[in-house]
């Protein structure tokens, strides 16, 4: 799918904001005359590399007198299973499944007469783009064939993998449309997953400039057309960087077991399963006497080895105006006690760095990779994205009970351009 004609497409209908609410007087009055509302349904599959998620989706299209208006979503439905679908890449009717499982507990969200009219979209990312050809191939095949017997409006190219800028500016346009802030300043994105993470955020005129052209983007907004520039930078999601910084340490050796500077040494033989390899884990030993920030900074120089050598495209500059940071960001945060699991927050990468600090020091066996997972937090926004010290970062996992995630920006999309075709 090619971003830039999903966007074009939608102009007319996107710039005014997501669940405005602005007809409500219409609607008022169109219920007084014995109209009755129209609802549209989506189902989207977002085929992770470290889960699968079903996010359902229930849309009301609002009465108005001046065209069409901006659909108000009425309920949602989110579930998920892991492992991925890539680690079904030797067993590919077994993944197959998983995803039409999850599917049918998002059911009771669509009534059995809309299914036949209900866009059911599977989107795979970072997990079958690091699969070889065939395989990932396989997966697809026997997707697109198990769903296409679940009775929903299944296309041809409902089964794909994503390409990494839809990934990009699909959660950018979520958490701008959530905020209703595309009409304003919009926010900065940056999404952490398990194989790839993506920065996304509007430029300025001298950012176009220097940019890469590829990498931009007219997105409506406001009445206009705005510059976005996305970039995805595959094995730089914090599973596939975790994998690389312990290979890195082991001089680019493939092997069954790592020893890791950024492992405490308490932790012997830890089992650790990434794309579909077992591999045992144990901290690097440390002299007793060695201080805190001593270990942190053995940690960072080797994790930054890894992400400089792995960028394939470096920012000179940070991103404009606020930043919003979601997923593992999100987790990595959370699980060390720096935001709440529940509410999140505004977290600056001094404050993630504070943490890494203490938690490579800190014999913590319930959470053997904090360490290593904090300070690649650290190392991704500072040296990659170039945010400043203590630049806030708003953390979120769901916005006004909403599920932050691409899924809900495609499916919006895909819904709003079925109306107006």
């Amino acid at each position: 799918m090619n971003t830039t004609e999903v966007f074009a497409l939608t102009y007319p209908i996107l710039y005014a904001g997501l669940f405005a609410g602005q007809s409500q007087l219409f609607d008022d009055i169109a219920e007084g005359l014995g109209y009755e509302s129209t609802y549209h349904h989506a189902v989207v599959i977002d085929a992770g590399s470290s889960g699968t998620r079903v996010l359902a989706y229930k849309f009301r299209e609002p009465f108005t007198m001046f065209g069409q208006g901006n659909l108000d979503l009425v309920e949602e439905y989110f579930e998920q299973s892991k492992p991925g679908l890539s680690s079904y890449a030797d067993d590919p009717a077994e993944g197959a499944q998983t995803i039409v499982r999850l599917i049918k507990k998002a059911e009771y969200l669509t009534p059995p007469e809309k299914r036949r009219a209900t866009p059911l979209i599977v989107r795979a990312t970072a997990g079958l783009r690091l699969l070889p050809p065939e395989k990932a191939q396989q997966l697809i095949d026997h997707v697109r064939d198990a769903i296409s017997k679940l009775g929903y409006d299944v296309a041809s190219n409902a089964v794909e993998i994503m390409d990494g800028s839809d990934e990009g500016i699909f959660i950018w346009y979520t958490v701008n449309l959530l905020h209703d802030l595309m009409e304003e300043e919009t926010m900065a994105a940056l999404d952490l997953g398990g194989g790839s993470t993506q920065i996304t955020y509007q430029l300025d005129d001298e950012q176009r400039k220097v940019m890469p052209a590829t990498d931009q983007y007219q997105v409506p907004s406001g009445g206009k057309n705005i510059t976005v520039y996305t970039h995805s930078y595959l094995n730089l999601g914090l599973l596939a960087a975790r994998y690389g910084i312990f290979k890195l340490e082991a001089g680019g050796n493939e092997t069954e077991r790592y020893t890791s500077e950024c492992v405490d040494p308490i932790i012997q033989n830890e089992p650790w399963t990434y794309a579909n390899k077992n591999y045992i884990i144990s901290g690097a030993p440390r002299p007793a006497s060695q201080k805190k920030d001593v270990t942190y900074e053995k940690c960072h120089a080797l994790v930054t080895r890894y992400v400089l050598a792995t960028l394939d495209w470096r920012p000179t500059s940070p991103p404009r105006g606020n930043v919003a940071a979601m997923s593992y960001f999100y987790d990595v945060a959370a699980d060390a006690g720096i935001i709440d699991v529940m509410r999140g927050g505004s977290v600056s990468v001094a404050q993630y760095r504070a943490a890494a600090v203490a938690a490579c020091s800190a014999h913590n066996v319930e959470q053997p990779w904090a360490c290593v997972d904090l300070v690649y937090a650290v190392t991704l926004l500072q040296d990659a994205y170039k945010i400043d010290d203590n630049k806030p970062v708003s953390l979120y996992k769901k916005v006004n009970g909403h599920e932050v995630s691409w899924a809900l920006g495609l499916a919006y999309t895909t819904v709003t351009n079925r109306i107006a075709t």
